[in-house]
């Protein structure tokens, strides 16, 4: 798009130049009105198609910057389960709102790491409880969900809360997409 916007206004430009006046050494006098009123015209076109696009990736609030890693996290998680044939465990802390992941094949001392080098979420999110099909919920201590070298996971719903909305993740066993619910759902819904 930006690149049609650029060919426009050169071709604009180099319309406008062949009727263009010049002095007795050859040189043109400068722009026209009419080219300068063009030129901030488009540039003004590009600035407000990219604004909103910049404002939606750079200023993004805490909950979406969540949300995404979690949904990134999952996706990954059930990628490498098969890309490296190992089973992987998400572990979602609930009373200190952290997460980390381990796998089959890791050492005590990378377990502890894992585990003090978790990814926490801001101080406005928190995570409400973990709903498993069978288990139920969980609400306190700490959740696992299992991600199988074969290709298929656990099946459970993630809740998250910031000061305003409720979020929910849906980890289904077979697809590589987690569903998102900007409301509390549960396996009812």
């Amino acid at each position: 798009m930006y690149q049609i916007i650029w060919i426009i206004i050169i071709n604009v430009i180099k319309f406008l130049n062949n009727g263009r006046q010049t002095t007795n050494h050859g040189y043109s006098k400068g722009f026209t009105l009419i080219e300068l009123i063009v030129v901030i015209a488009l540039l003004g076109i590009m600035i407000a198609f990219s604004v909103p696009r910049l404002h939606d990736t750079l200023f993004l609030d805490d909950t979406k910057k969540s949300s995404r890693w979690i949904i990134g996290k999952v996706k990954a998680l059930k990628e490498s389960a098969i890309q490296n044939q190992k089973q992987y465990v998400l572990h979602i802390d609930l009373d200190t709102d952290r997460i980390w992941e381990t796998h089959e094949s890791m050492s005590p001392e990378s377990l502890e790491t894992a585990a003090l080098d978790a990814y926490a979420l801001p101080g406005d999110v928190k995570i409400i409880d973990v709903e498993f099909p069978i288990g139920g919920k969980k609400i306190s201590g700490q959740a696992d969900i299992t991600f199988y070298k074969s290709g298929y996971t656990d099946k459970a719903l993630i809740h998250i809360q910031d000061n305003i909305d409720q979020l929910s993740f849906l980890i289904e066993p077979f697809f590589t997409k987690v569903a998102f619910f900007e409301k509390y759902a549960t396996f009812d819904d």
